[in-house]
């Protein structure tokens, strides 16, 4: 994985953070897009590390970007492969949100305007960039965060569920249209996550249940790895006890 160029989207938040652990840690390279270099320092900065005798340099990078803005990631895009001379090997989209409940009757055009740009939209302008790289690299990984709702009907979630549906449509898609090259994607469809945000609610019976961000992590790494080389259009359901 020492040679290995990875993109990862929503990398400074409560998921995204441990998938650039997690690949750092075994010696790829990756680059997060993030809204501020400042955010990027507060989540990676190790600099106060440095005197410790576990220190470990790894290759953790950011340029800005917003990843609704269509611009803002062709430029993000076109800098990481400048920088790695055209190589990007992985891109692993977690970037996303849900709105507040509300019947489909009563859903403003604007919440739905939202969910499809944070949801939809990112993963679609990152996915359509990177594979310019990998189409002629001949090599790509590509894996998305799905949900439970884009897989069946979520009453009050609809624009969220529309929106994570087309997310794992488009995977899908890519998949079978690359199918012939060494492109391979997958959706992973995790139930709650533990995160701090999720714990403000959750009970701590309901905690136990819940899947652990570490946990996702792991199993995206070994989707990346070559072990499962030839899996493609999977949805991987990441339910813990839910």
């Amino acid at each position: 994985m020492n040679e290995r160029v990875a993109i990862v989207t929503g990398g400074t938040g409560a998921l995204g953070r441990f998938i650039v652990n997690k690949f750092a840690d075994e010696g790829i390279t990756v680059y997060v897009p993030a809204r501020t270099i400042e955010e990027f320092n507060k989540i990676f900065d190790s600099s106060a590390e440095k005197e410790s005798e576990y220190f470990r340099l790894r290759k953790i990078y950011c340029f800005q970007c917003d990843a609704t803005d269509e611009n803002s990631v062709n430029e993000f895009v076109d800098n990481v492969v400048a920088q790695e001379n055209d190589k990007l090997d992985f891109l692993i989209n977690t970037v996303g949100g849900i709105s507040p409940s509300s019947k489909a009757a009563d859903l403003s055009t604007e919440i739905l305007d939202q969910m499809i740009n944070l949801n939809f939209k990112s993963a679609f302008f990152f996915t359509r960039e990177a594979l310019r790289s990998m189409r002629k690299n001949n090599y790509g990984r590509i894996i998305s965060l799905g949900a439970i709702a884009g897989l069946e009907p979520s009453p009050g979630r609809f624009a969220y569920s529309f929106s994570k549906a087309g997310v794992i449509n488009l995977i899908d898609t890519i998949s079978e249209e690359f199918k012939d090259m060494d492109i391979r994607c997958n959706t992973i469809i995790p139930g709650i996550i533990d995160t701090p945000a999720n714990r403000e609610w959750g009970s701590p019976e309901e905690i136990k249940k819940w899947v652990k961000p570490e946990q996702i992590a792991e199993i995206i790494y070994n989707f990346v790895s070559d072990e499962f080389s030839e899996i493609r259009s999977s949805h991987i359901k990441v339910y813990g006890s839910y």
